[in-house]
C-alpha cells in the first residue's frame, strides 16, 4: 500500500481528504461491484462515488474541505443536511428557520423554488461524510507531527522532494525514521480499527433513518389513538344520555300510574272518611243526649225538671230524626276498571313508543347502519311490524294520524334514519310485488302527486324491478339493464368514502352477484326509500341491518 504520508499528504487537508475517501471505501465496501453506478450529491452537483473520492482528494487546502462541508446559511458544519431539488445542500433547521411564515420557498443560493421543508429528505450520504470528518479530524491532528509538517513545508522544493522520497522508500521497506511516525504494523492496526468504525457509522445512519420511520409511525398511531378515543367518548356520552332518558321515562310513567290510582281511589276514600266522621259525630251527640236524659230522671225538683225537659226534649226529637247510614248508600272505594284501564292503556302505548324510539336510538349508537321504516312516512295501505323492519300491503287503509311527511299517492315509505358518512350495508327481502328501492334526499322528495314518485325524482338513486326488467334511475334519468332473473333478496352497499351506491343479487344457489353501481356524490343526508309498484295482497319488504 502507498504511504499515506507522501509529499502531498503532509498537509492537514490532504490527510483529511484521504480519510474522507477511506470513509467512502467503508460506506460502500459491501457494494464494491456497483459503485460505478452509485451517485452522491455534493453541493449542486451529483457525482458518482469514484468522482466524489477524486473530488475530496483534490482538496489540498483545509479551508476548501471545510467549506465543502459547511452550511452557507449558518456557516457551521452541516447538521441534518438536506438536498434541495436544485442540488444545493443546507441544514434542515436553517431552511426551517428561513421558511417560517413564507408561502413560497426558494433556494437561498440560486432562488429555485421548492415545496417547503416537509417535502425534503435528509441526505444520508452527506450525514455519513460529516460524521466521518468529525471522527477523523482529531486523529489527523494527533497522527501528523506539526513540527515535521512545518519543517517540510518550509524547506525548498528540492529538500522537500529528496526527504519525501527518502521517507517513501523507508516506508516501502517496512520501517520509518524516528521522526515521530508510527511503524507500518501500527498503521495496519489503525486501519483495521477504522473499518469497524466506518461500518458502525453506516449502521448509525441506517438506525437514524429507521428511527425517523418509527417516529412517523408513532405519530400516526397517536393520531389514530386520539381519533378512537374521541369517537368512543362520543359513543359513551350518547349511550349515557339515552339511558338517562329511559330512566326519566320510567320515572315519569311510574308517577303517571300512581296519579291514576290516586284519582281512582281518592274519591272513595274521601267518601268513606266523610261517612265515618258523620257517624262519629251522631254517636257522640246521641251519647250526650242520653246522659242528660238519665241525669234528668234523677231530678227531684219539679221546677228544675220541667225547665230541663223543655230544653232537652227538642234536641232528642232532632237526634232521633237523623238517619243512621243505610246499606244502599254505601260508596265503592275500589278502582273503576272501566274508566282506569283505557287511561292506563294510553299511557302504555305512549311508553312503548317512547321506549321504542330510545331503544332504536341506542341501537343506532352501537350500529351506525341500523335502519327501520318510518311510520310517519308510510302510505296508509302499509302495515308496519312492531320492530319497524317489515312493511306489508293491506287493502284496508290504516288509521294513521295525519302527517305532512306521509306519502298519499304512491305506496312508498322511507327509513327513519338518515345517513351522511361512513360505509353501510343492508339486505332486503322483496316479495309479492314489483318494487323500487334505493336512497333519496327526504326533504326534496314530494309527498303527493306525480313528483312524489321515487323513480322520477331528481333527488333519488334507485333500482326498479318491473315486468321482469331491471332499470336504474339516477336523479330522474333511467338506465335500462339486461333482462335477468333477480332473487327476492338484494344487498345494498352505500359508501360515502368512495361515493358509490351498489346493488348485489343474493341467491342461496349462485351466491352474490353484482347488479349495478351508482357513482353518486351525495351532498346531504339520504334516507333509504321503498316503493311497492302494485297493491298485491302478498306484497311485503323486510330490511336487515
Amino acid at each position: 500500500m502507498d504511504c499515506p504520508f507522501e509529499l502531498g499528504c503532509f498537509r492537514k487537508a490532504d490527510l483529511s481528504a484521504d480519510l474522507c475517501v477511506s470513509a467512502f471505501d467503508g460506506l460502500y465496501l459491501e457494494q464494491e461491484e456497483s459503485t460505478e453506478d452509485s451517485t452522491v450529491e455534493i453541493g449542486p452537483v451529483t457525482m458518482s462515488v469514484s468522482e466524489t473520492k477524486e473530488h475530496f482528494s483534490k482538496m489540498d487546502h483545509p479551508e476548501t474541505l471545510t467549506l465543502a462541508l459547511t452550511c452557507p446559511i449558518c456557516l457551521q458544519l452541516f447538521s441534518g443536511p438536506v438536498s434541495l431539488p436544485c442540488g444545493h445542500i443546507f441544514c434542515f433547521a436553517c431552511l426551517q428557520t428561513m421558511g417560517k411564515g413564507l408561502d413560497k420557498h426558494s433556494c437561498p443560493e440560486c432562488q429555485a423554488d421548492y415545496q417547503g421543508t416537509k417535502a425534503l429528505v435528509k441526505s444520508s450520504t452527506m450525514c455519513s461524510i460529516i460524521d466521518t470528518y468529525k471522527a477523523t479530524a482529531g486523529r489527523v491532528n494527533s497522527t501528523a507531527n506539526p513540527s515535521d509538517i512545518g519543517h517540510f513545508i518550509k524547506s525548498d522544493d528540492r529538500s522537500v522532494t529528496e526527504e519525501s522520497n527518502t521517507k517513501h522508500h523507508q516506508e516501502s521497506s517496512g520501517c520509518k525514521g524516528n521522526d515521530g511516525f508510527q511503524e507500518q504494523g501500527s498503521g495496519k492496526g489503525k486501519m483495521e480499527m477504522d473499518e469497524p468504525k466506518f461500518r458502525m457509522a453506516s449502521e448509525v445512519t441506517e438506525l437514524s433513518l429507521k428511527l425517523e420511520m418509527a417516529e412517523s409511525v408513532l405519530r400516526k398511531e397517536k393520531e389514530r389513538e386520539l381519533e378512537v378515543t374521541t369517537a368512543n367518548g362520543h359513543l359513551r356520552e350518547k349511550a349515557c344520555r339515552l339511558l338517562r332518558q329511559i330512566t326519566d321515562l320510567s320515572q315519569s310513567y311510574s308517577a303517571q300510574v300512581l296519579q291514576l290510582i290516586e284519582e281512582e281511589l281518592g274519591p272513595g276514600e274521601a267518601s268513606v272518611g266523610s261517612r265515618v266522621s258523620q257517624a262519629s259525630e251522631l254517636t257522640e251527640q246521641l251519647r250526650q243526649a242520653m246522659l242528660r236524659a238519665e241525669s234528668l230522671l234523677t231530678e227531684d225538683d219539679e221546677a228544675a225538671f220541667t225547665d230541663e225537659l223543655q230544653t232537652l226534649q227538642p234536641h232528642i226529637v232532632e237526634l232521633m230524626a237523623k238517619p243512621v247510614g243505610e246499606e244502599d248508600d254505601h260508596v265503592e272505594s275500589k278502582v273503576n276498571s272501566a274508566r282506569a284501564c283505557p287511561k292506563l292503556e294510553d299511557m302504555n302505548t305512549e311508553l312503548r313508543e317512547r321506549f321504542g324510539q330510545i331503544q332504536r336510538s341506542l341501537r343506532n349508537t352501537l350500529n351506525p347502519s341500523e335502519v327501520t321504516f318510518d311510520p310517519e312516512t308510510a302510505h296508509p295501505n302499509f302495515v308496519l311490524s312492531e320492530d319497524l323492519k317489515t312493511v306489508t300491503f293491506s287493502a284496508a287503509k290504516q288509521p294513521y294520524p295525519v302527517s305532512p311527511q306521509r306519502f298519499t299517492n304512491f305506496f312508498q315509505v322511507l327509513s327513519t334514519q338518515s345517513f351522511y358518512e361512513g360505509d353501510h350495508c343492508w339486505e332486503v327481502d322483496l316479495e309479492g310485488s314489483p318494487w323500487i328501492i334505493g336512497v333519496c334526499y327526504s326533504g326534496k322528495l314530494a309527498r303527493s302527486g306525480l313528483p312524489s314518485a321515487l323513480e322520477s325524482s331528481r333527488s333519488s338513486w334507485c333500482l326498479m324491478w318491473f315486468n321482469n326488467l331491471l332499470t336504474a334511475f339516477e336523479q330522474g334519468h333511467d338506465v335500462p339493464l339486461k333482462r335477468t332473473t333477480v332473487s327476492r333478496r338484494l344487498e345494498i352497499r352505500l359508501s360515502f368514502k368512495t361515493h358509490r351506491l351498489s346493488f348485489y343479487n343474493v341467491s342461496s344457489v349462485s351466491g352474490k352477484s353484482h347488479v349495478y353501481t351508482f357513482k353518486a356524490h351525495l351532498t346531504e343526508p339520504v334516507h333509504l326509500a321503498y316503493r311497492m309498484m302494485s297493491g298485491h295482497p302478498k306484497g311485503r319488504v323486510t330490511i336487515y341491518s
